[in-house]
């Protein structure tokens, strides 16, 4: 019997030790876990003598093995946790700097797109020159750049997604929906103004063109048409789609996205913290510096759209305060002045103003509607200065019913009841209860207006407030019921027995 005791704590401080082992370094499998614990069963079952000591030895090993499994796999769990959450925060950071990155390289590429078009803006002719060439290079070079961390953007992205939603092979998480916004992306900033010819001998032919064609301009005018628009224009206008970046600057750099106790109550409350909640708090904390913002860079791009576009009689481009004044026409809902669209490409330029000057115009209505709204202690005060008032028209008007009555019945006492003062009186009787009962009307209305949310969670607080009470009374009062029961099961136990030992008493005497 000692030798098997012993043997037994030999294996189960093996056991011990392995398992400090595993959990300071978490690379001990579990199977190599069991099999030297089944190893040492083995021992101790061959060194036992008889039936009755191989059942207690198994009993006391399989008691010992399952805290050991316990701890090292809930061990094993929150190494895996902590290991995931660490992986997604290392993810999410590399997102947000490639993001930035993109946001950096794409407005860079609007900015040279807009030089590279001003420049050729003052040529009659469009051609390339020296400089605007350069330009559409470093353009189309920032868009290779931009491709590549579009695609290793959504890399990351896949792996984040991967991590949150614990998949191994990241082929099962690039779904079709990922796959085609990646696509879609990378359509979306490959075009852009492609430098074709160099200009070398063509730019000083072009000089003495342009200068030709600048003193022969208003003596012979070509008509432009209606689907005619610049090559540049028609590659450089779609380049402004790229701005949908900056959205994902705005999410990533948010303080909801950022904390972790949101992020957590996003999760609990299956909320996902995306770019619609994120602009949705900021509209409803800062609705005027949202609305001011998103109005000026609407303006400042349909303008030099509409500039990029559209001409004047001269065949030249319209100046750019004639483009905003162009704009804010159509952006206003109200229409054109004394400029129109003379193409096709400014035409559709003005359709999408006046479709987000609805937009616009229905976000500023929400906007100074709730700004005119009175806040909830506003009301109260204004509610109880309305109140008064009524309260003392209230007064005014049935010390008048009074004062008509007093005199109704002196008239009848002097027997002047058909007389036009009676009858005055009787009228000014009649209005009197009239306005007292349109009076009480309003203060009813009042009062309704007064119970909002706040009150009746008010209501809803105290009245629970009350039951818990009643329900606390109604156990206490069960409680001395059923103590005055038990008295009274006392006092009747104790008359039954003074009844049997009267009787008792009286048979003796009896007897």
């Amino acid at each position: 019997m000692t030798s098997i005791e012993q043997n037994m704590k030999r294996s189960f401080s093996d056991g011990q030790k392995m398992l400090k082992h595993a959990e300071t370094h978490n690379s001990i499998p579990l199977k190599s876990l069991t099999i030297t614990i089944d190893h040492s069963e083995k021992s101790s079952i061959l060194s036992a003598q008889s039936s009755t000591n191989n059942i207690i030895n198994d009993e006391y090993n399989s008691d010992s093995k399952l805290p050991m499994k316990r701890r090292y796999a809930r061990t094993l769990s929150i190494a895996c946790v902590s290991y995931r959450l660490t992986k997604r925060k290392k993810l999410c950071q590399r997102c947000c700097q490639i993001n930035d990155i993109m946001c950096v390289v794409g407005l860079l590429g609007i900015i040279l797109m807009i030089i590279e078009n001003e420049i050729t803006f003052m040529h009659v002719d469009h051609h390339d020159n020296l400089a605007s060439w350069i330009i559409k290079l470093i353009i189309t070079i920032s868009t290779i750049i931009l491709i590549g961390l579009v695609v290793y953007y959504y890399y990351f992205d896949i792996s984040l997604y991967c991590i949150n939603n614990s998949i191994e092979y990241w082929l099962v998480a690039l779904t079709g929906r990922k796959l085609g916004l990646m696509i879609l992306e990378i359509l979306l900033c490959s075009i852009h103004p492609i430098p074709r010819h160099f200009p070398i001998d063509v730019y000083s032919e072009n000089k003495k063109i342009n200068s030709n064609l600048t003193m022969t301009n208003h003596s012979t005018l070509i008509s432009i048409s209606l689907k005619y628009i610049p090559v540049d224009v028609a590659l450089g206008l779609p380049m402004f789609g790229r701005l949908y970046m900056w959205c994902r600057f705005i999410t990533f750099h948010s303080h909801l996205v950022q904390d972790a106790s949101s992020q957590t109550l996003g999760y609990l409350n299956r909320v996902s913290i995306d770019f619609s909640f994120v602009i949705k708090t900021y509209f409803h904390q800062f609705p005027t510096l949202c609305l001011t913002i998103f109005c000026t860079i609407v303006i400042s791009i349909g303008s030099w759209s509409l500039r990029a576009c559209d001409f004047t009689s001269v065949n030249e481009h319209i100046s750019m305060l004639d483009a905003i004044w162009l704009f804010i026409g159509p952006f206003t809902t109200v229409g054109y002045g004394d400029l129109t669209p003379a193409t096709y490409c400014a035409r559709g330029v003005a359709t999408i103003a006046s479709t987000i000057g609805v937009l616009v115009a229905a976000l500023l209505t929400a906007v100074v509607t709730e700004k005119l709204v009175l806040s909830r202690w506003e009301k109260y005060v204004h509610n109880f200065v309305l109140n008064s008032e009524l309260a003392k028209q209230r007064t005014h008007q049935a010390a008048n019913i009074l004062i008509y009555t007093w005199k109704m019945w002196y008239l009848r006492k002097m027997n002047k009841k058909r007389s036009a003062r009676y009858i005055t009186m009787q009228r000014k009787f009649f209005e009197s209860i009239y306005i007292i009962k349109q009076i009480k009307e309003k203060q009813r209305k009042l009062t309704d207006n007064c119970v909002g949310v706040a009150e009746l969670m008010m209501i809803h607080r105290e009245t629970s407030i009350t039951i818990d009470e009643i329900v606390k009374q109604t156990s206490t009062m069960k409680l001395k019921m059923e103590n005055v029961e038990k008295k009274l099961d006392g006092i009747n136990h104790t008359v039954q027995e003074m009844y049997k030992t009267l009787n008792r008493l009286l048979d003796k005497r009896t007897s």
